[in-house]
């Protein structure tokens, strides 16, 4: 089966509308202490020679979408990006006659609840970046303490009027979230055209994913995937004895034996691939086929060359459609957005701490630690 996507690229950048349904995630890519002994744990920050392999690698493959935000390394993510940006447009590589798309994000947090706070936000993370218009900013967060999301959508259209973005995103937003964003944004004038939101084989079979997807597809509203790989959770790398101190197994509470009729699956399909293309086939790459299957752009964020490699080429095969509906029966429904109101508005005020301090540590001179500072 074939994967395209009219929705975003055909639609609202037509230029690139055989770019490859992929985006690069950039959540690991900061560069405080915070990010080299917590974020990270015992990886650390990539170094700038890794982040510029990897990124270089993933253009050469024609991707386009890059994905960061204000929150990841209290800026220094959105830092990187933007060099990384500049510098291939300096080699004038070949890729550049599509430009690479930036997306970035605004963090609702309580001590912002004016349009100045989403404008003065969105300037800085367009001078972090380089860059004078965002091509996609994204509202993070749709909670609030006191402000609706078609508030943060009227700030979004304010700013594209004045030339600072051009289109806009939204992340873990419900399906009423989403409906409501997109009729403020034909209202107020800015475009809404994707939400980025956990959709994996660990999500799928949730009752409020199902509703988000149809409403997405309703309105024209591209989903960005992200967690597309369940956080390690469908690659070959984990193993029983593993996933007993695997954090994000604990929060959605999966045992290893939820697990086992999905991965057998998945590494059956990922065995019958590498004989029939003499390859080798990850899980990994399974997973985010099913994905791209179903028209929606998995976001992946990569800690090596080595990753970033397997993850593209996954671009070069898919899914038949009795594939697909195989691992769709199986998926699990453990679903982010079933999660109470009040633990996703306590999410934001703790990402907003995070990149707060982050941010505290730049300004000192912390912002860039000795093993990131290669080749800079």
């Amino acid at each position: 089966m074939s994967y395209t996507t009219d929705a975003l690229f055909q639609c609202h950048f037509p230029k690139h509308g055989n770019a490859p349904l992929l985006a690069l995630g950039m959540l690991q890519w900061g560069t405080t202490p915070i990010d080299q002994y917590i974020i990270n744990g015992s990886r650390g920050v990539l170094t700038e020679d890794e982040a510029e392999e990897m990124f270089c690698l993933f253009r050469s493959r024609g991707v386009v979408l890059f994905d960061t935000a204000e929150g990841y390394g209290g800026g220094t993510s959105e830092l990187r990006l933007g060099r990384l940006w500049r510098s291939e447009k300096k080699r004038s590589l070949p890729t550049q006659d599509q430009d690479a798309i930036l997306m970035t994000k605004f963090l609702p947090v309580p001590w912002r609840w004016t349009h100045k706070h989403f404008e003065l936000a969105l300037r800085a993370s367009n001078k972090r970046m380089g860059i004078s218009e965002c091509p996609i900013y994204l509202l993070h967060s749709p909670m609030h303490l006191t402000r609706e999301v078609e508030y943060w959508v009227e700030s979004a259209a304010i700013c594209k009027k004045k030339g600072l973005m051009k289109f806009l995103g939204l992340s873990n937003c419900s399906a009423d979230e989403v409906r409501r964003a997109w009729l403020a944004g034909k209202k107020y004038g800015v475009d809404v055209i994707l939400n980025q939101v956990h959709f994996s084989l660990l999500d799928y079979n949730s009752a409020a994913l199902k509703e988000m997807q149809s409403t997405c597809n309703e309105y024209g509203v591209t989903i960005v995937a992200y967690n597309s790989l369940g956080q390690g959770l469908l690659t070959d790398t984990l193993t029983e004895e593993r996933i007993a101190g695997n954090k994000p197994a604990m929060m959605m509470r999966i045992q290893w034996s939820d697990l086992v009729p999905l991965r057998s699956a998945l590494q059956r399909i990922a065995n019958a691939q590498s004989e029939k293309t003499k390859k080798n086939i990850s899980m990994a790459q399974v997973a985010l086929n099913w994905c791209r299957a179903h028209n929606t752009i998995p976001l992946v964020g990569c800690r090596s060359k080595q990753q970033a490699a397997d993850t593209l080429s996954a671009l070069d095969w898919s899914l038949t459609c009795e594939q697909v509906e195989k691992l769709d029966s199986l998926a699990l429904s453990r679903c982010t957005l079933d999660s109470p109101r009040w633990r996703r508005k306590l999410f934001v005020v703790l990402a907003g701490v995070v990149m707060t301090l982050c941010r505290w540590m730049d300004d000192l001179g912390w912002g860039r630690v000795d093993i990131s500072k290669q080749r800079m």
